[in-house]
């Protein structure tokens, strides 16, 4: 009996292993002859020349000029077509949730948004599922066009069974999100906590694509932290790799909510630190203002500010010399604050690595990405599964220079 090829309007032909291995190797090399496609994916050139021309057919790939002549006929070259494959990144946070339609590259084509009318897992689930069937309704992009969905959210997350172990933020726990999504949008679902998210947008899209090695802090909510290793990101075997909040940093130290004191979040979360501020002086101010006034020499603010660079810094030194780490981007407002900020922190870890008679370049940066960290990640969890990054030109002695540049001019 002979056997039915898989239709070109399957949505399986996105994720056959075959198409994969032409898609990560198109998206890694740029552009790309079947020739040197059958010698880097170990692919027969028959096997080769069907794959390309279903992805053809369907418009993933396209021919793009051929290659300098080297005797004989010229091969064609093949390259992606970004604006064809889609992938579409959820943020889920308590009182909000982010959708967004995106390309390879990153670049949003539509977004909604919602407000949960319920956080019963059911019930948002269900409304995700409407709102993403809106969402390409509205640009009427086809699901067989649609490599995956990828989810940012905050907890504990067990992504290689797509299960949100637990999230006090949501109050949920033992979710199986991904499976429940899959089974109504019929989309694989990738799913991870939201500090790993974001270090995978700063990895794909931000800081960190000259990298090998980053570590993101999350500090505008907390303490909590993305781990990217040799271009792999670090979860951990129980989801718990990055749960940073309340490591103690600072002995003895400020008082935290869990009980204990001198935990990194305790320095990092804005609404603890502008209460602090309050109790001291009467006065209450709002976010940027506790750093214009510490900047205009308010001694309480100028405190409150330090403080936390010093334990940013203590978090960093230790990360940074355990993981052997090339870039460390500050997310959220502390991020924010420029290199006059950020260059404690760089200059403690400096310290770090002169006392050890080491030398190596290493930045400690701001995430370029502001607010969109966390939906950006969500599309990069579905492009690192899938894809592989190539990795830029430019090394991080070139991020480095920037800041350093940045920190002069401030």
């Amino acid at each position: 009996m002979r056997r039915q090829r898989q239709s070109l309007s399957s949505t399986k032909l996105l994720r056959s292993a075959n198409a994969v291995a032409v898609l990560r190797t198109l998206y890694t090399e740029g552009k790309c002859s079947r020739i040197r496609l059958t010698r880097l994916t170990r692919m027969s050139p028959a096997t080769i020349t069907r794959i390309t021309a279903e992805l053809g057919a369907q418009g993933f790939i396209s021919e793009s000029g051929v290659e300098a002549s080297k005797g004989g006929r010229r091969a064609v070259v093949l390259a992606l077509n970004y604006g064809r494959i889609f992938i579409v990144g959820i943020s889920i946070l308590r009182d909000r949730v982010d959708l967004a339609l995106s390309d390879l590259r990153g670049e949003f084509i539509h977004r909604r948004s919602f407000y949960p009318y319920a956080l019963e897992p059911s019930l948002m689930i269900k409304e995700i599922a409407v709102e993403f069937d809106a969402l390409i309704a509205e640009k009427e992009v086809a699901k067989e066009r649609i490599l995956g969905v990828g989810i940012a959210i905050s907890g504990i997350v067990d992504s290689v069974n797509g299960v949100l172990l637990r999230s006090t933020n949501l109050g949920w726990r033992e979710v199986a999100i991904a499976r429940k999504l899959e089974e109504i949008l019929g989309l694989p679902i990738v799913v991870e906590n939201d500090a790993n998210a974001a270090a995978l947008a700063e990895l794909w899209f931000g800081h960190g694509k000259s990298a090998a090695s980053l570590l993101y802090l999350k500090t505008d909510r907390g303490g909590g932290a993305g781990i990217v290793y040799d271009r792999n990101l670090l979860a951990g075997v129980r989801g718990m790799a990055g749960e940073s909040g309340h490591v103690p940093v600072i002995r003895p130290g400020r008082p935290c909510r869990c009980g204990r004191s001198g935990c990194l979040e305790t320095y990092l979360y804005l609404p603890d630190v502008l209460r602090r501020y309050e109790e001291a002086t009467g006065r209450k101010p709002g976010g940027e203002e506790l750093f214009l006034w510490a900047a205009g020499g308010d001694a309480t603010a100028r405190l409150l500010v330090d403080e936390a660079a010093e334990a940013l810094a203590m978090a960093v030194s230790m990360a940074a010399g355990l993981l052997d780490l090339d870039v460390v981007v500050i997310g959220g407002i502390w991020g924010r604050q420029g290199q006059g900020f950020l260059s404690h922190v760089e200059r403690r870890y400096q310290e770090v690595l002169d006392g050890c008679v080491l030398q190596k370049d290493f930045a400690v940066v701001g995430s370029s990405l502001g607010d969109e960290s966390d939906i950006l990640g969500a599309v990069g969890l579905v492009i690192n599964r899938w894809l592989t990054p190539p990795i830029q030109s430019s090394g991080v002695g070139d991020l480095l220079a920037r800041t350093k540049a940045l920190a002069a001019e401030e």
